[in-house]
Formats: C-alpha cells, structure tokens, sequence
C-alpha cells in the first residue's frame, strides 16, 4: 500500500469516528429529557447544516493574479448545543461540533513562493503559472457565545471557538508555467505539472470568533446561520511553503431542532 492510499484510508477512518462520536453525544441528552424532563433554565438544541466558505490570506497578495472558484465542497457541520437561560433575553451557550471545512480554487499566480514537487523532486523557489488548492479538513469544535433572544422567534449569538484538526487535506498543483529556484532571477525550470501536500504542515489547533443567528418557525425548528472567522493562521510561522498567512473564513446554513420547545 502507498502513502497515497494509507492517507485516504486513514481519513476515511478518523471522519466514520469523528461522526460517531458527535452521533452518541447527540444521543446523550434525548436520554435525559425521556428520563427527567425539561431542566429548569436550560435549553438543549441540535444544530445541523452546511460550511461554505475558504481559507484565505487577509488582504489579499499581489502574487495572486486571477481567481477561478470551484463548486463549494460537501462540508456538513452538526452540533449539540446547551444553553444557560440567565434571564428572559440573556444567556450562554455553548456547544459540541463537528465541522468540514472545504474548497477548492484554481487561480493564476506569478512569482508566489512555494515548495512543489515534480518527478520525484522537490523545487523551492518563485512559481508563475496555475496553481489549483484542494483542502478538507475536519475538525471537533467548540464554541462558547452570549444570547440574546429578541423575541419569541429570533435570537443572536456572538461569541469565540477553539477547534481541534484531527483529519487534514490541504493538497494541490501547479502547472503550465516555470519556477525560478532560490529567487525571482533564480536559475528557470519549467513546470508541466507537479504537486504539493501540506496537510501535515497545518496547526492542530483553530480559534476565532464566531456570530450566529436563527429565526423559528414553529414550536422545535428554526433556520440557522453562523460566521466563523479564524484568527490563527493555519500553517505555523516557520512554514516556508506559503509566503502569507491564510485564515479559515466559513459562514454555515443550516437548520436547529430545539430539544426543549419554544
């Protein structure tokens, strides 16, 4: 077996274990409610949808000539969430998530540093070409934010997660272009294809703030969306592989059934 192969097995492996857990958590507390009823001033809520969204530098470089978007990644989010009741508006929440975040994008680049390996080589230097990023991670999340309820069918939330990546895929390609070794005027190899994986580079950690909202529209069910903008940057400060720092920006539609009834 390859490395390839024991890569793909190995994340198939950690996602069917990621989704079992959060899945017998989420079982968890339906246990409690047949056993004990609703807790005076707590509400319980499972909280599923879709990521959509990248990782990005901030701003974003001059390196980075053209941008081509491909269709958004299957990334499902699904969360149970418990929520402090403090008063009749205010509260705290906080939750247990399994996130995916994914993309992919193709663009046009000219003199971007990077690491690239092709027959069997590795080139360090400035790259001008296509570069085509393909990233799926997934990560166990956990976010804590204030609530508001403004009224009987609305409420906010805004708050701060910390994550952890337990399966990373960050991979891609460059071709149709030359790289420069060492420096922009280095010696010039061209490049008809080669390759690059940096998902063991990533951090294992995430943070970043996090704005949520949701309209319901019956007594269980409410429409839910979040921003989640990461403020670590994903590749660790002695990463040479990428010259900018890139951040995970995601938005997330979904829906929440409320355990306890409006």
């Amino acid at each position: 077996m390859n490395y390839m192969n024991y890569r793909i097995i190995e994340m198939k492996r950690k996602t069917k274990y990621g989704i079992w857990v959060v899945m017998a958590l989420l079982c968890f507390p339906l246990c409690c409610f047949q056993a004990q009823g609703k807790l005076p001033g707590w509400d319980f809520r499972i909280n599923g949808g879709f990521n959509i969204g990248g990782t990005s530098p901030l701003p974003l470089p001059a390196e980075i000539r053209k941008i081509s978007f491909s269709p958004p990644a299957l990334s499902p989010h699904v969360a149970l969430e418990a929520i402090r009741r403090l008063n009749d508006r205010w509260g705290v929440s906080a939750q247990l998530a399994l996130d995916y975040k994914g993309f992919e994008v193709e663009d046009q680049v000219k003199n971007l540093y990077t690491e690239i390996e092709m027959d069997n080589e590795m080139y360090t230097g400035n790259f001008t070409g296509k570069n085509t990023t393909r990233i799926h991670n997934s990560y166990f999340t956990l976010p804590v934010m204030a609530t508001y309820r403004m009224s009987e069918r609305w409420e906010v939330q805004a708050g701060m997660y910390a994550a952890y990546l337990y399966s990373a895929n960050f991979k891609g390609s460059a071709s149709d272009g030359y790289i420069r070794q060492g420096s922009p005027v280095g010696e010039k190899t061209m490049v008809d294809y080669a390759s690059f994986d940096f998902s063991d580079k990533q951090r294992p950690f995430d943070y970043g703030l996090l704005v949520a909202g949701e309209w319901g529209f019956s007594r269980r069910f409410a429409v839910r969306g979040q921003i989640a903008w990461g403020l670590n940057p994903v590749f660790p400060s002695d990463f040479t592989g990428i010259p900018f720092k890139m951040y995970h920006i995601y938005g997330t539609l979904g829906l929440s059934y409320h355990l306890t009834a409006r």
